[in-house]
C-alpha cells in the first residue's frame, strides 16, 4: 500500500508542477527591434506587468494547494477508489489554473473572467475540503489513528480559503482589483493556524 501511496503522490506533484510550468510558458517575452532603447525596453516589459503579477499570484496559491495535499498525504496509510476520484477531482481543477489565469490576466478587465479564475480556486479549495474530509474519515481507514489536531487544521485552513475565494468573487463584479484579495494569503499560516 506504502507503493501505491508513493504513486498517487509522485502523479500528483507532476500536475502541480505542470500547473506551474505552464504558466510560465505563458509568458512570452516582448520583441524588441535592433536597436531598441532602454525605455522601448522597459516600456515592452511594463505591458506585461499584469501577466507576470498573475503568474506569481497563481504560483503562490498552486504552491499553497500542493503544501496543503503533501500535508495530508503523509496522514495515510492506506486508499481507496473514492480517494483516487476525489484526488483526481482536485488535481483537474488545479489543472485549469495555468488557464484561467490567462484569461483573467491577458485581458482588459472584464467580471466574466474574474469570475471564472475565482471560481476555479474555489472549486479547488472545496475539492480539497472534500479530499480532506474523506480521508480523515474513521470509518474509511486511510488516515493514521491520531489525526484530531490535523482535521481541525484542515477545517480552518479551507474556511479560511472559501471565505476569500467567495468575497473575491462578489467583489470580482463591481472592481477588476479583486484579485488583490488575494494577498490575505500571505498571511494565512500565522493568522490561520494561530493557537
Amino acid at each position: 500500500m506504502k507503493f501505491q501511496l508513493e504513486r498517487i503522490l509522485l502523479f500528483s506533484d507532476a500536475v502541480f508542477a505542470i500547473a506551474i510550468t505552464l504558466m510560465i510558458i505563458e509568458i512570452k517575452p516582448p520583441h524588441l527591434e535592433h536597436g531598441s532603447s532602454f525605455w522601448q525596453g522597459f516600456s515592452a516589459f511594463l505591458k506585461l506587468s499584469p501577466i507576470i503579477m498573475g503568474t506569481v499570484l497563481s504560483f503562490y496559491l498552486v504552491g499553497l494547494f500542493w503544501y496543503r495535499h503533501h500535508d495530508l498525504m503523509k496522514h495515510l496509510v492506506n486508499c481507496d477508489g473514492k480517494f483516487l476520484a476525489l484526488n483526481l477531482s482536485l488535481l483537474l481543477a488545479v489543472a485549469f489554473i495555468p488557464f484561467s489565469t490567462a484569461f483573467v490576466f491577458e485581458n482588459e478587465p472584464s467580471p466574466f473572467p474574474l469570475l471564472i479564475y475565482n471560481m476555479n480556486y474555489a472549486i479547488a479549495s472545496l475539492l480539497y475540503y472534500k479530499l480532506c474530509s474523506y480521508a480523515f474519515n474513521p470509518s474509511h481507514n486511510l488516515a493514521s489513528s491520531d489525526v484530531s489536531v490535523e482535521v481541525s487544521k484542515m477545517k480552518r485552513e479551507t474556511i479560511y480559503s472559501l471565505g476569500v475565494y467567495t468575497l473575491t468573487t462578489v467583489l470580482a463584479f463591481f472592481t477588476p482589483f479583486a484579485p488583490i484579495g488575494y494577498v490575505a494569503f500571505a498571511f494565512q499560516h500565522k493568522v490561520v493556524n494561530r493557537k
